[in-house]
């Protein structure tokens, strides 16, 4: 099996150009590790958001599901208002 050496890259999304991570100075690549960080933790909250919102829509369904049959299932003692 052939071993891949790939370089690890990164651009700006205003210009588009490529940069190789080795060729920062060891201050930039410590900045770069924090923007890489950075992102990480953003979409890890992002993800962790929308679980959250799914499992609300669930429990919200379900808790709705359960209210509309305590009011119209047979033993229901709920008048419709007019």
């Amino acid at each position: 099996m052939a071993e891949e050496n790939k370089e690890l890259t990164f651009t700006f999304n205003e210009d588009g150009k490529e940069y190789k991570v080795e060729d920062l100075s060891e201050d930039n690549k410590i900045l770069y590790n924090k923007v890489t960080l950075v992102n990480q933790q953003r979409q890890e909250v992002i993800a962790n958001a929308n679980f959250e919102v799914e499992k609300l829509e669930i429990l919200g369904r379900h808790y709705s599901n359960a209210l509309k049959e305590a009011v119209e299932g047979e033993d229901a003692k709920v008048e419709v208002a007019k």
